[in-house]
Order: structure tokens, then C-alpha cells, then sequence
């Protein structure tokens, strides 16, 4: 639960209690991946737990895969879709119902040129917290590699409601220089979408890189982060086999600082939430409100989100 305190400059305050009793619920009836395509042999089994659920998953072909729940031996909806495995991991008074389409995200040539993932000791809501927090950045990820010289600079970004979500709409990258890579004039668009899917599209008028963030849930105090990305550019091709030596360390310093996070909570720490760099985190809490009141129906899901301008320093 968490109360909210009026402060001075029109900055709300959010302050977050250590009852978690509403983080037990995971976002149910949704997409989530599973795996990327080549994690999963051609006609072999591979065993994963999703939403606190043990799952089976055969790879029948190079499009065809099947999922079933090992506990009930009952079948669960599973599509491959742009090189990721999906599965639709629906609630106990849902799940004959219609999955509806998997999320499309529309990568260059719908083929993942590169992956890494790693644990985040943390419920879901957290691990989302940590990928929608824009002022972490320079204080988390800290390297030459990629972020210019470290003086913050003002943000202001806008906003727009997309299904199931919302967008950041294009704009001009600041800080990263490893975006001009590209070459050209950059746009950058950020597109958030429950249960938690984030996909960064950097572009010019000749290449579009897609960075997708995927939170798979495994259980209440640990969430799977894949960071997938898809490109058209031969320059980052030539790169990629080096590219595990930037997104480890950049991923993994997450990891740490969620682990602290979560060992705060043993000292009943309290967090707060802080004026517009927290507001997207806001945004989402809504959305998983406003998904569970309209039963988790695709048709009766009302976005209740409005048009907004943030600003923030990182």
C-alpha cells in the first residue's frame, strides 16, 4: 500500500510501505517470454517456471512450439513470434479464454542479433520499477561506454497512452553517444506495455535498432530481465561479438543494486517515490489496477491514462 504526502514545489511524494500483500498477485492472463528460439533444441524439452508456474516447452519445429503445465499436464498457449518463444500464462478463472495476438514489436527482419538476461532478485513490480526509473541511470550504470561525461542534463520528455501502456515519443538522444553508432540524424521512441515489456527504437532514415526489454516473472522474489535487441546495421554486426562484454556489467549492475534494494526491506526500509522521474512507475501501477478491474479482458481494458510532459535530471 502506499500513501501519498503533498511536499513544496508541487513534487508529490510517494511513500511505499513494506506490506506486500499486494505483490503476491502476478499480471496474469498476458504474453511473456519464455526463451529466445535457439534456447530451446528442435524436438527437446526444456523445463522453465513462470509466474510461480513449472512449465514443460517442446520446440516441434523451426515455428512451432507446444507448452504444457507440469503440474496439471494440461496444455498452455505458446507462439513463436520474431525469434522469441512466448507463452500465455492465464489465471485459473480465465484460462479458456482467448489469449489474443502475441505482442508485436516489428524488430528489423523479425531475427534477435543479440541477448543477455539475468536474474533480478526482486517481485515483478520491482523489477519494473528498475527498468521505468529514468534518474537511476547515472548513478547506477556508471562507464565511459555508455554515458558521455556525466554532467546531468534536464529531461523533458513526452507522453502519449499506447495499448496496455504508454509511449515516450520520438525525440533526439542526449547522453548516450554509443546511439550515433548508427550514423545520421537519431530519433529515439520508447514504448512501455504490461506485464512488462520495453522497446526502445533508435532510427534514422536508413537503419532502426530495437532494444527489448522482456520481465519474465519466475516466482515473487525473483524475475527474469532479457535485453534483446534487433538491428539492420552492418556496423553493430561487427561489433556484437564484444557485446557481451558491455551488457553484462551494465546488467548486472542492476542486479546489485535491486539486491540492495530488497536487503533494505529486511531493515523495513521505506522508498519513495519522487515527482516525474517516479511517474511512469505510477503509470504502471495504474495499468495493473485498471487491467485486474476490467477482469484482465482485452475488450474491456480501458487505458486510464492521459497525454503528459515529464521532466528529470540523469
Amino acid at each position: 500500500m502506499r500513501g501519498r504526502v503533498a511536499v513544496t514545489d508541487d513534487v508529490q511524494v510517494e511513500h511505499a510501505s513494506n506490506d506486500r500483500a499486494d505483490k503476491s498477485v502476478y499480471i496474469l492472463d498476458k504474453w511473456y517470454v519464455a526463451a529466445r528460439l535457439n534456447e530451446v533444441s528442435k524436438h527437446a524439452e526444456k523445463a522453465f517456471k513462470i509466474c510461480g508456474r513449472d512449465l514443460i516447452l517442446t520446440r516441434e519445429t523451426r515455428d512451432q512450439c507446444t507448452a504444457r503445465d507440469a503440474a496439471t499436464n494440461k496444455p498452455v498457449p505458446c507462439e513463436i513470434s520474431e525469434d522469441l518463444i512466448w507463452t500465455f500464462i492465464a489465471s485459473d478463472e480465465s484460462r479458456h479464454a482467448d489469449p489474443g495476438p502475441v505482442p508485436g514489436f516489428g524488430g528489423p527482419k523479425g531475427k534477435v542479433r543479440f541477448m543477455e538476461k539475468v536474474i533480478i532478485p526482486a517481485h515483478q513490480d520491482d523489477a519494473v520499477y528498475g527498468l521505468l526509473d529514468p534518474a537511476h541511470t547515472p548513478f547506477v550504470h556508471r562507464s565511459p561506454l555508455w554515458r558521455g561525461n556525466g554532467i546531468l542534463k534536464e529531461k523533458r520528455k513526452s507522453f502519449e497512452p499506447s495499448q496496455f501502456g504508454f509511449t515516450m515519443m520520438p525525440h533526439a538522444p542526449v547522453n548516450s553517444d554509443i546511439y550515433h553508432l548508427i550514423g545520421g540524424a537519431i530519433s529515439v521512441r520508447i514504448a512501455f506495455r504490461l506485464p512488462g515489456l520495453r522497446a526502445e527504437y533508435i532510427q534514422n532514415s536508413k537503419h532502426c535498432v530495437l532494444g527489448l526489454t522482456a520481465l519474465t516473472p519466475i516466482d515473487e522474489t525473483r524475475t527474469v530481465l532479457r535485453q534483446i535487441f534487433y538491428w539492420d546495421t552492418p556496423i553493430l554486426g561487427a561489433i556484437r561479438p564484444f557485446a557481451t562484454l558491455f551488457a553484462r556489467p551494465f546488467l548486472n549492475q542492476d542486479v546489485n543494486i535491486m539486491a540492495l534494494r530488497q536487503k533494505n526491506l529486511g531493515y523495513r526500509g521505506k522508498g519513495m517515490l519522487v515527482g516525474d522521474s517516479d511517474k511512469q512507475f505510477l503509470w504502471y501501477l495504474s495499468l495493473k489496477k485498471a487491467w485486474n478491474a476490467s477482469g484482465r479482458c482485452r475488450k474491456s481494458f480501458q487505458n486510464p491514462l492521459s497525454p503528459a510532459t515529464l521532466r528529470w535530471k540523469t
